[in-house]
């Protein structure tokens, strides 16, 4: 052979004679699926390599006669290329071979097994075998250098700040890894790096020399392709460790810095004719502003040593720098010759565009506010489909532009640029697409790469040019979160050291293979949206024609005939895009407080028995008379969706249910005993032994005047101890005196308002009596009217399933006669079809009663709550009132009833409390959000768990329950994460309520065992899960002693602390009081709404002076109003002086540098006026 010099030992060719007899010298390349194909040796592709002296083979005897291999020398591609010919031709070549080539060494040497598999370029080693959710947990941290920022000065001088804690406008000190997440995106930024073309990964050859190879296009390197990495990523720190300071840190680094003119585009230069020399200053202006140069941060630092440069600012905001951006379009002009646009102006704007989900608006208002002095920036607020953009020269003002999402879709117009427009023609142009932006930041931002990427968001970044472009999210897609959210599940999680780290490679390590299919692909497709249409990755990116990567064929996890495969470009890609510490890296510099997850388990009460064992009833009626076989049987496939609902309610029910109503029990019954009694002889012992449980247990039900009553008005009870003895029978639920005496949350509520209203009277029980028959006949003509249009409904559907009461969500309404309900939200639509809405559900308490200095008659003041039907509502309420005075506490509820029955029995309490839910506007979930976090009034939240999104900040809670296990872990992490995150200075206690012995106790603990794959298949409903599934079939009946509904709540304890019934608890912190209007007050608002709260007072004030709109400071614990005049004259931008307060914010972080606590300068443009809100 030849010298082989400047060839690279690619692999060896296995050889088989074709005859294994020895009678013929005939040989066959054996490849990697040998089975379906087999090519005779010489092949005519390795015959043409060898002539085009490509490649070099080498023959070597095997230690079997019948087998010997085949060294295969190539030459690669940027290796004497003028004498090579065809590169195309060559590729196809070793595309061909890639499958025969075998890279072990034995091979090369000819001591290979025969009989062991190839290993090929294509099969990685089992080391190398990576899941998604391993390769992001396991990314190299962040290690910039001061070094880093490239050969811009102003970048290295805001590298340098960030190093030395010296960012000016930043008040708060980061933590070590927060300055290297902020230096690492100012790099990628600043100075992009240069990465290996991911679809050509690194190999070494059989003697040590590394080469690059494209396994599926064949294109064989000596050196590498390098592709610039782009001015931007993914900030993807784990959730609750501070990625919205991070991005405030990197703002302010750069507050100033203009974007660069876009390669292959020139400056436009005004033409001007000057009647006059232009002064020094001008002269000087033009040129800053053309050169790009960050005047403003220059003149911010100048500032603080006492100069003033109002009249430079003025002649620098007169000229600005710009260029042409070609349009390419394929039409010609019409015969009318009107000739289309063949370029637009672009201007250069140091602004970011901030888009935020609309629900964290007011939140990230607040972090700006917390974490920056007093003018560090010029914010402008876009949250209102009825506010207009300003014009590109305003914008072009601000250093932030905070927009929702939905605000920022719509602004765009199916008009696309690249079409060009007639000259003349009159389009809708968004003055967003005016300006060339410094960067965009999408918080959250992988609600942007949903399953069709083409959303109006999308659409619109694309019409946009903007040189830096940042996606924020803890979660970029389903596998992409870290390691350490899971451990969150884990209970009593609180040592933080070995175990902590142990507990997390263990972690690793379980889910370093893939295990699922459907996932992966769907991850996949999330993150292609992200890196190619957001990010504009090259090659990803690139147009076909243009060096065009294909991301299915070089990253999908399988092949096109479903086989897995090893996709290596997928950890270059990300490392090269995801800006993220380990979570070990973080341990090192951050101490977060213990987490503490336990599962407190209940022993069920009477009630809580009872409902439970009526859906026992209806599974186990219908699988008997259904003889489980059919359409009739509700485990067939066809009523999988009534199945659902079914088992949802069944869960709902561990809390409280009144979906039943007599009829439909009693029909169950009549069916059940009807087959019974025709079946006798042919039913199995073991289905007539069920039936009859069956039977019994609903029979108890219909036997039990407080279940009929909760049934019939649709209450939840509550057991009162001496109550006025004369007024008992009438205010009772069942209308029977006892002992205590039995009521409905509502009407203990109506029967408190009615003495405290008529407490400063000699007697303020008198009328106590009519008052109660007057309220039990208003709640039963609704009722009735309710229980009409529900047999109505029946009589509609044939009234054919008596299962009705199963799978519909009852329908629960505020009943108070009260005309002081301050129940604003919407009707809230239940996760059910057949079910009906909540009428009224609080989302802030009902008026209460103001105090009064009179004393309450002894036969009141000794009336005493002591507890209520449902186990679950009796211990958060004890814990509750043991807690709130100095704790906040976050109850995650994933059932409006479950909601409604908290509210009104914290309302019995007098305990003030936020409610959390989809019926809010978006402006109002904010409000509520920014009061729970940071005043006193309100320190109980009730938050929909279906709201306990990415990005909510409630670190301000240290108590954490869930009133039903969930069956996602996920969406357990997320909820939990709501509050053990950076900023929280407390332990954190979660408590997840669980009734003993039920079927929720065994949804717990097949969760527990369940694999990730099996959670993967399982996510939308527990029934995908065959084990889960068998445990509802074979679920049992909830043993009831013998007169257990006569003893109260079976001798266990209800409130841990009886509760007096007539006594408003006004004082101290989180206590009912105050009207309806100063209620409203407390709420610390949003823009829109402090606006129409500021409107409505100015209607009600005769008074004009204390009519005017209201500037809101928000301050770290409470809301302080500070009047300003509500008039269009106020410019764009403008700072109203408020009274600095010397305390100290609370701070999360390591330190605050003690400055005096200001306000941020943000402004939000309403039409004909503006309102200055200094946030």
């Amino acid at each position: 052979m030849d010298s082989t010099d400047g060839y690279l030992a690619f692999g060896t060719i296995r050889l088989a004679r074709i005859s294994q007899d020895g009678s013929n010298d005939q040989w066959r390349m054996v490849g990697s699926d040998a089975n379906d194909r087999e090519h005779a040796h010489p092949c005519p592709a390795l015959c043409l390599g060898e002539q085009r002296q490509w490649l070099k083979t080498q023959r070597l005897p095997h230690t079997s006669d019948n087998h010997a291999s085949l060294r295969v020398y190539a030459l690669p591609e940027d290796v004497s290329r003028s004498s090579r010919g065809s590169v195309k031709d060559f590729r196809k070549v070793l595309k061909f071979l890639a499958d025969f080539i075998d890279t072990t060494s034995d091979a090369w040497d000819g001591r290979h097994d025969p009989r062991t598999p190839i290993r090929t370029y294509r099969e990685p080693m089992s080391s190398q075998e990576e899941s998604l959710f391993y390769i992001f947990n396991t990314l190299q941290s962040p290690d910039p250098s001061i070094d880093n920022a490239g050969s811009c000065v102003d970048s290295q001088q805001s590298m340098a700040d960030i190093f030395r804690d010296s960012i000016h406008g930043l008040k708060t000190t980061l933590y070590p890894y927060q300055k290297r997440s902020v230096a690492a995106m100012l790099r990628k930024e600043a100075n992009p790096a240069k990465s290996i073309d991911p679809r050509k990964p690194r190999f070494q050859d059989l003697n040590g020399t590394e080469f690059y190879f494209d396994i599926h296009e064949g294109a064989l390197l000596l050196n590498p392709y390098l592709y610039s990495e782009p001015r931007g990523g993914i900030l993807a720190e784990t959730m609750g460790y501070g990625k919205t300071l991070i991005c405030i840190a990197l703002i302010l680094a750069t507050r100033g810095h203009y974007p660069k003119v876009p390669e292959g585009r020139l400056n436009i230069l005004d033409k001007q004719v000057n009647e006059r020399t232009p002064s020094l200053l001008e002269l000087a202006a033009k040129t800053i502003k053309q050169a790009g140069i960050p005047w403003k941060s220059e003149f911010a630092h100048l500032e603080k040593a006492g100069y003033h440069f109002e009249h430079c600012t003025e002649t620098l905001d007169k000229y600005e720098a710009k260029f042409a951006e070609p349009i390419f379009h394929p039409m010609t002009p019409n015969r009318l010759g009107k000739k289309r646009e063949d370029c637009r102006i672009l201007r250069l704007c140091y602004a970011t565009l901030l888009i935020v989900p609309p629900n964290l608006l007011v939140q990230w208002q607040h972090e700006m506010e917390k974490h920056t002095e007093q003018d560090a920036l010029d914010i402008l607020v876009l949250d209102s489909s009825t506010k207009e953009i300003p014009d590109y020269k305003t914008l072009m003002r601000y250093d932030v532009v905070l927009i929702t999402k939905a605000r920022f879709e719509q602004e765009y117009r199916d008009d696309d640029f690249n079409q060009g427009r007639r000259l003349g023609q009159e389009r809708f142009r968004s003055q967003l697409t005016e300006l060339r932006w410094l960067r965009v930041i999408c918080d959250e931002g992988h609600g942007f790469a949903g399953s069709s990427y083409r959303t109006n968001a999308m659409a619109m970044l694309d019409k946009m040019s903007i040189e830096r472009r940042w996606v924020v999210s803890g979660t970029p897609s389903h596998s992409l979160h870290g390691v350490e959210v899971s451990l969150a599940l884990n209970e009593s999680q609180h040592d933080m050291g070995e175990s902590r780290t142990g507990s997390i490679q263990t972690a690793l390590e379980r889910r370093k293979i893939k295990d699922t299919t459907r996932e992966e692909v769907k991850d996949m497709e999330r993150l292609r949206v992200m890196v190619v249409k957001f990010l504009k990755l090259q090659p990803w990116a690139n147009q076909k024609g243009s060096d065009y990567a294909d991301w299915k064929k070089y990253l999908a996890p399988f092949d096109a005939e479903r086989k897995r495969r090893f996709a290596p470009a997928l950890r270059v890609i990300l490392q090269s895009l995801i800006v993220r510490h380990r979570i070990e890296d973080i341990d090192k510099d951050l101490y977060l407080p213990p987490l503490y997850n336990t599962t407190v388990y209940l022993e069920p009460s009477y009630y809580d028995k009872l409902s439970m064992n009526l859906f026992r009833l209806v599974l186990t009626s219908n699988a008997v008379t259904s003889e489980r076989i059919d359409e009739d049987y509700m485990f067939h496939p066809k009523n999988r969706k009534f199945l659902n609902d079914l088992i949802n309610n069944l869960r709902h029910s561990s809390f409280h249910w009144v979906g039943f109503t007599e009829h439909d029990v009693t029909e169950t019954l009549r069916v059940s005993n009807t087959y019974l009694d025709n079946n006798i002889d042919r039913i199995s012992d073991e289905d007539g032994a069920l039936l009859t449980e069956a039977i019994m247990n609903g029979q108890r039900a219909l036997n039990d005047p407080g279940w009929r009553a909760f049934s019939f008005f649709h209450e939840i009870g509550v057991y009162i101890q001496d109550f006025p003895e004369h007024a008992a029978q009438a205010w009772a639920l069942h209308g029977e005196d006892s002992t205590p005496l039995l009521l409905g949350t509502v009407q203990a509520r109506e029967a408190q308002q009615f003495v405290l209203k008529r407490v400063d009277t000699d007697d303020p029980g008198a009328g106590l009596t009519g008052a109660g028959l007057r309220a039990m006949l208003a709640a039963r003509e609704r009722a009735t009217e309710e229980q009409k249009t529900r047999n109505k409904t029946l009589s509609n559907n044939n009234g054919k399933s008596p299962t009705v009461g199963a799978v519909e969500e009852p329908k629960v309404k505020n009943q108070s006669t009260s005309s002081s309900s301050l129940s604003s939200p919407p009707t809230i639509r239940p996760p059910t079809k057949s079910a009906t809405a909540l009428n009224s559900l609080p989302s802030t308490p009902k008026r209460s009663l103001r105090t009064s200095n009179a004393t309450l008659p002894p036969s009141l003041m000794k009336t005493r709550i002591l507890g209520f039907t449902s186990a679950k509502l009796n211990y958060l309420c004890s814990r509750i009132l043991s807690l709130h005075t100095s704790e906040r506490i976050i109850i995650f509820y994933d059932s409006n009833n479950i909601a409604f029955w908290i509210a009104e029995a914290l309302e019995l309490l007098s305990i003030k409390f936020l409610i959390y839910t989809n019926t809010l506007s978006v402006n109002r979930r904010a409000a509520y959000l920014a009061t729970f976090n940071n005043a006193h009034t309100f320190r109980v939240l009730l938050m929909d768990l279906k709201q306990a999104s990415h990005g909510l900040h409630v670190a301000s809670a240290s108590r954490v329950f869930i009133v039903s296990p969930i069956w996602q872990p996920s969406v357990e992490s997320q909820a939990i994460k709501r509050a053990h995150r950076i900023g929280q200075t407390r332990p954190v206690y979660v408590e997840t309520l669980v009734l003993r012995g039920t079927l929720e106790e065994k949804i717990l603990k097949r969760r527990k065992q369940m694999s990730n794959a099996e959670h993967v298949k399982a996510e939308k409903s527990l029934l995908d899960d065959g084990t889960m599934n068998g445990i509802i079939r074979g679920e049992g009946f909830l043993k009831i002693a013998e007169g257990e509904e006569k003893a109260l709540n079976h001798g266990r304890k209800l409130l841990d602390v009886p509760v007096p019934l007539f006594e408003r608890r006004d004082q101290g912190p989180g206590r009912g009081g105050g009207d309806a209007e100063s209620e409203e007050s407390d709420l610390i608002l949003g823009l829109e709404d402090e606006d129409k709260h500021a409107a409505k007072k100015r209607k009600k004030d005769n008074n004009g002076g204390k009519g005017r709109a209201k500037a809101v400071a928000f301050a770290e614990n409470e809301a302080v109003m500070i009047p300003s005049p509500f008039t269009s004259s106020i410019p764009p931008i403008s700072t109203l002086d408020t009274e600095e307060k010397g305390q100290e914010p609370e701070n999360p972080t390591p330190g605050s540098k003690s400055k005096p606590k200001k306000s941020v300068r943000i402004t939000a443009e309403v039409p004909g006026s503006e309102l200055t809100i200094l946030d």
